[in-house]
């Protein structure tokens, strides 16, 4: 990738850690100081990190990784010191022909599963994660349909999946409904539940605080991956949410995204994104802006 494709694509991906519990968030309506992974790669980038384990010493996280040159994410684990954020070792869990992104991980009956996004192979998988050697195996189909960012959530003995549909991955959330974690999933309604760039694709798992069940969502109207929407949402025989408020990039070093968010034991995870070089890349996009806003 020559260097204007690079400055044309800006995509450069890294994730992020604060110490903040989901009602410290629901509370403050902000995220606490983020503190970003360190990392030696300098032809890669990492996004959509999901938090599998948290010791005194380390933090584990499935995530996309994505190499610039060829831009195809795969699924890997990433063990990364808890003092200085330093990434200690690398696993690739998963590789496909096609692109994998959004780890996504649930607990169940003992053994932990990962289900990745894989839209381009038209199906949704869950895959059981092998600590022994760092792979998921034994995938089973649960949704033969392609979806963007699929999240299940466990409730009142149902598992309901909150996802977008191709090709409107951006626009129009809906719900699919199983009684097994294993599905197979059915649509609860052919109508979408939530629609508009702001509030329908997900961005990281449903969590609690404060007794109120919420939402990630990212917010894409200015462009996709922008920032997040956090959803007060409700489940019942049908589905409802509002917004509670905005989660917008904080830090100048990763200014231009937030999409993902998920917390375990009081650690709170994120991505942001980047230009690959900062001054060639703000000139480039604030001229495209300025062009746009004159037409």
């Amino acid at each position: 990738m020559n260097l204007f494709r690079r400055i044309q694509y800006s995509q450069n991906w890294n994730i992020g850690f604060c110490e903040q519990t989901p009602k410290e968030l629901i509370c403050g309506k902000r995220l606490m100081p983020v503190k970003w992974m360190r990392h030696p790669y300098r032809d890669r980038w990492f996004a959509d990190p999901f938090i599998f384990h948290v010791s005194d010493y380390d933090i584990t996280v499935f995530v996309e990784e994505c190499l610039i040159e060829h831009p195809k994410g795969i699924i890997c684990e990433l063990i990364i010191d808890r003092k200085t954020l330093q990434l200690k070792q690398r696993y690739v869990l998963l590789e496909l022909d096609s692109h994998l992104s959004y780890p996504a991980i649930i607990h169940h009956e003992g053994k932990v599963y990962v289900y990745p996004e894989n839209g381009a192979s038209g199906r949704l998988n869950i895959y059981e994660y092998d600590a022994e050697n760092h792979q998921l195996v034994n995938p089973i189909c649960i949704l033969d349909e392609a979806v963007a960012d699929a999240t299940i959530l466990s409730h009142n003995g149902l598992y309901y999946l909150s996802a977008t549909r191709f090709p409107e991955t951006q626009e129009k959330a809906y719900i699919y409904v199983s009684y097994s974690i294993f599905g197979p999933y059915k649509l609860m309604s052919e109508m979408p539940y939530q629609v508009g760039l702001s509030y329908s694709r997900q961005g990281g798992g449903f969590f609690e605080a404060e007794g109120c069940l919420y939402r990630p969502a990212q917010n894409c109207e200015f462009r996709y991956g922008g920032a997040l929407s956090i959803m007060c949402f409700n489940v019942s025989n049908s589905i409802f949410e509002k917004p509670a408020f905005g989660l917008a990039p904080t830090d100048s070093r990763y200014s231009l995204g937030l999409h993902t968010i998920n917390f375990k034991d009081g650690i709170c995870v994120i991505d942001g994104c980047s230009f690959y070089y900062p001054f060639l890349g703000k000139l480039y996009y604030n001229s495209r802006l300025r062009t746009a806003l004159t037409r």
